[in-house]
């Protein structure tokens, strides 16, 4: 981000002078919430029609990674992290999820019946005959690291679900990169009728929930939809790199209600570029259904209170696409100019520390039979 140029397009928009929009940026970077400086720009704090109580209510990157720290526990992140073990207890506990078609895996392992990979050879071979399109993803990232849609294989060249050709060595490489662990092959999920209307293509656009869990309840505290443009495969925003969108959702109706193309100002957007529809309203279908998965998947992740659920809806219902730790809890702030630490998310938090103190209390006093 171009700072003093973003700072310029504020001074048009609202008429703050560069000097008292820094005096706001600095203030907030020195305070308790620790804002970085590109954050006032990103998140739209510089927004004149926000007060005092609502700036208060923004979060830091560094916020997000220390929420993260303090309720995911670090044995616990495994079960997220590590798709195969997610998708086997999802698997066990028949909740639906993209279907396993082959795994990559020099160790032998997979979700279940899926056609096992152990080599360069398996993997050529698997390709020829594969049952496309499919999905290919690392079996350990996230972001969409080393992930691609597949629409064949010549014997030379692979061919991506976006048009583009890849030589078979290098999309093998992420293969062999030993942090993914391997290879997951997916069938190939398609948007529901109404989701393909509104982007005009059949790629999965995945709701991300975030979802504080405690031991009786799980609160969706926010949603957002991430939503395809052009010939993407994946929905990745990455600040608006992609050319994809960001919507903020109405948690309790599934209706966007704010829309961006770019973090900062002027990153605004009513309509899909590509089919000219409505983003504003759009109601998100089998919205009740989505959310009520959720809730129930995130009761199966002990240690986890902090879980970021990518959800799809697809012509045959709401399906579980991965669960992710680590995840950037203060962006969906810039999309409705919203800070995140609100009274829903104060008092959760404030559960959740307090059953986390409850257990570190039991072990200090340890078990004893009676």
């Amino acid at each position: 981000m171009n700072l003093i140029a973003t700072a310029k397009a504020v001074r048009n928009l609202t008429g703050k002078t560069l000097s008292r929009q820094l005096r706001e940026a600095i203030a907030l970077r020195l305070g308790k919430q620790r804002i970085g400086i590109s954050e006032y720009f990103e998140y739209g704090i510089w927004d004149p029609k926000l007060t005092a109580e609502q700036r208060a209510e923004f979060i830091s990157w560094r916020t997000s990674a220390e929420l993260d720290r303090r309720f995911n526990s670090d044995h616990a992140r495994v079960l997220a992290n590590d798709k195969l073990i997610n998708y086997i207890i999802l698997d066990s506990l028949g909740f639906p999820f993209p279907r396993p078609l082959a795994t990559y895996s020099v160790n032998g392992r997979r979700i279940a019946k899926e056609t096992l990979l152990k080599s360069r050879g398996d993997v050529f071979q698997y390709l020829q005959t594969a049952p496309y399109p499919l999905f290919v993803k690392p079996i350990s990232a996230g972001y969409g690291r080393g992930a691609a849609g597949l629409a064949g294989f010549d014997g030379k060249q692979v061919r991506l679900l976006d048009g583009n050709r890849v030589e078979f060595d290098k999309f093998f490489a992420p293969f062999d990169f030993l942090p993914f662990q391997g290879m997951l092959f997916q069938e190939c999920a398609e948007s529901h009728p109404a989701i393909r209307e509104l982007t005009g293509s059949a790629a999965i656009c995945c709701i991300r929930m975030i979802c504080i869990v405690a031991r009786c309840e799980t609160l969706v505290h926010t949603a957002f939809f991430k939503i395809v443009t052009g010939h993407n495969m994946l929905d990745n925003f990455s600040h608006g790199d992609y050319g994809n969108l960001l919507a903020a959702l109405d948690t309790e109706r599934g209706v966007i209600t704010h829309a961006i193309r770019r973090m900062g100002p002027q990153g605004a957007i009513d309509r899909h570029p590509d089919t000219g529809k409505s983003l504003i309203g759009f109601e998100i279908p089998l919205w009740s259904e989505a959310i009520a998965l959720a809730k129930e998947a995130s009761r199966h992740f002990p240690g986890l209170g902090i879980q970021n659920w990518d959800v799809a809806i697809t012509p045959q219902g709401p399906l579980l696409i991965e669960l992710n730790t680590e995840s950037e809890l203060a962006v969906p702030q810039a999309i409705s100019h919203r800070g995140l630490m609100d009274a829903r998310l104060v008092e959760a938090l404030q559960i959740l520390e307090a059953e986390r103190q409850a257990i570190f209390e039991a072990m200090r006093l340890g078990w004893h039979s009676k």
